[in-house]
């Protein structure tokens, strides 16, 4: 099964959501979808998306990987969170 690790990024101030999914055009969708509707789970993302609007903000893969287990693709996601210190992400494990 593939996996893979992306990045909604803030092309304003640099600072970024991390996650992982094993289908990122429906994660693509929605997220987009929650952060238009203003539900989305991470409240700092939604505030920013509301101030600096859509056009500023783009998905990015930063890594597409064979996983067996969905555990693998939480551990490569978590890698990233370190690395990254994603301001976005609500939760940091």
């Amino acid at each position: 099964m593939k996996g893979t690790i992306y990045q909604i990024i803030n092309l304003t101030n640099k600072k970024c959501y991390v996650g992982s999914t094993t289908n990122l055009s429906r994660r693509r969708r929605a997220h987009f979808y929650d952060l238009r509707i203003n539900k989305h789970h991470s409240i700092s993302l939604q505030r920013a998306y509301k101030k600096y609007k859509k056009e500023n903000f783009r998905l990015f893969v930063l890594e597409t990987l064979e996983i067996s287990l969905k555990e693998d693709l939480l551990k490569k996601e978590q890698y990233y969170i370190d690395l990254l210190k994603p301001e976005y992400n609500i939760c940091r494990i």
